[in-house]
């Protein structure tokens, strides 16, 4: 007899609301704060082993009661050690739940974004969202074209900047609130909303991990609540600016549009990568990505592989895959254009700094000028080393499959 594995406390198994893309039901693993979408078959084995079976007899006849088939021990261990995520494992350290962040912190604790979510969960009511995304595509279609129009021509006094740049950060944190009050809306738990740094993307970001226990069209009204506070916030500033004309306004405008249409951008984990995942029911996207690369791959060379997804899951994961790598290859030619350009100015231009504040008095000034030269080629250095990586990982798992098509 194998020694039956044996799993932490907590752990909670409900249904998951997929979409008909997927023939098979998958169900929601809770554990930790983790969340795991797991077959009929390895629900039932985990359910089997709460029941803590001490014979290979009782473990089948667990694994029966559950709504398993018939499997003998042995391949329900083989099962285990397929499907069980580690994390489950009662000998396993409590890990937590990775950010796609270099570095983030937290600024807006739980309690208080929950408070100010319950006081606007009421602008998710359909009646008053029709009204209001009604008003809000009337006023932007007519200011839109002047807000580019502004944007694109010379800017008036260069000292409204920073003010522009502090306004687009609070509109930033108004789009994380409206995760948090959709979550409100639909009564789901949530944590709270931070700040973090994406590839050289600042970004905000909200913790709204429960709402994988909501319905599908549940999940796509909470991945687009953040888009939804921005458009709310436009009608005032679109019937300002038609109203009055300012350039700086529009300037706004544009900006926090410009922002609004990024986050849609599927290719990054921002809101459309989610909206997309739920929607189609494809999950850990660039996974599937490379995974579905590897397929293609291996078509051409006469070796197909087979996949375990319905044609229009196929079809968009063509599209996902050719999108993401044309937009990934503009990507990293704009990091090597950029890192080649700092190459030949960057060491220009600290010269330029250490002779600006060559004094004693100007020692402090000096190295704040100087951190401020190196903030952006920092940046660049580090997403391109993220970029490598992600090609290098690719790279390995086209190596490995065609070394063995079998194994992948």
């Amino acid at each position: 007899m194998q020694p039956t594995p044996l799993l932490k406390d907590g752990i909670r198994i409900s249904p998951y609301d997929g979409t008909t893309l997927h023939a098979a039901p998958r169900f929601l693993l809770e554990c930790e704060g983790r969340y795991f979408l797991i077959s009929a078959g390895t629900r039932a084995l985990i359910l089997a082993l709460l029941r803590r079976p001490s014979s290979d007899s009782e473990l089948e006849q667990a694994f029966a009661a559950e709504g398993g088939p018939p499997m003998s021990a042995a391949k329900l261990h083989e099962l285990g050690a397929q499907t069980l995520p580690p994390a489950l494992l009662r000998d396993s350290p409590t890990t937590n739940r990775v950010r796609p962040f270099f570095i983030s912190m937290e600024l807006l604790p739980t309690a208080l974004a929950s408070r100010l979510g319950q006081r606007l969960a009421w602008l998710f009511r359909p009646s008053v969202a029709a009204m209001l995304l009604s008003a809000f595509a009337i006023l932007h279609l007519l200011t839109l074209p002047a807000a580019m129009q502004a944007v694109h021509s010379n800017w008036q006094n260069a000292g409204t900047v920073p003010l522009l740049l502090t306004l687009l950060v609070l509109s930033g944190l108004l789009h994380e609130l409206g995760h948090i009050t959709a979550c409100r809306y639909f009564g789901c738990q949530h944590g709270g909303i931070g700040i973090g740094l994406y590839l050289i993307f600042p970004a905000w970001f909200a913790d709204v991990s429960p709402v994988w226990r909501l319905t599908r069209r549940q999940r796509a009204v909470v991945d687009l609540g953040g888009v939804y506070f921005q458009a709310v916030l436009l009608i005032g500033l679109d019937a300002w600016a038609l109203s009055s004309g300012d350039s700086f306004i529009l300037q706004l405008i544009w900006m926090i549009t410009f922002t609004m249409l990024f986050t849609l951008n599927p290719m990054f984990k921002f809101d459309g990568y989610w909206l997309l995942s739920d929607l189609s029911g494809l999950h850990n996207l660039h996974q599937q990505m490379r995974r579905h690369a590897v397929n293609l791959l291996l078509r051409i060379l006469g070796r197909p592989n087979s996949q375990d997804k319905r044609p229009m899951q196929i079809w968009i994961l063509h599209v996902y895959t050719l999108l993401s790598g044309a937009y990934f290859a503009y990507f990293g030619h704009f990091l090597l254009r950029e890192l080649l350009r700092q190459l030949t100015e960057l060491p220009q231009q600290m010269q330029q700094t250490v002779q600006e504040f060559s004094g004693e008095a100007e020692f402090l000034s000096a190295v704040l000028h100087l951190m401020r030269d190196l903030l952006w080629p920092t940046a660049l250095v580090l997403t391109g080393v993220f970029l490598i990586k992600r090609i290098l990982r690719v790279l390995r798992d086209l190596a490995a499959a065609i070394s063995s098509p079998q194994s992948f």
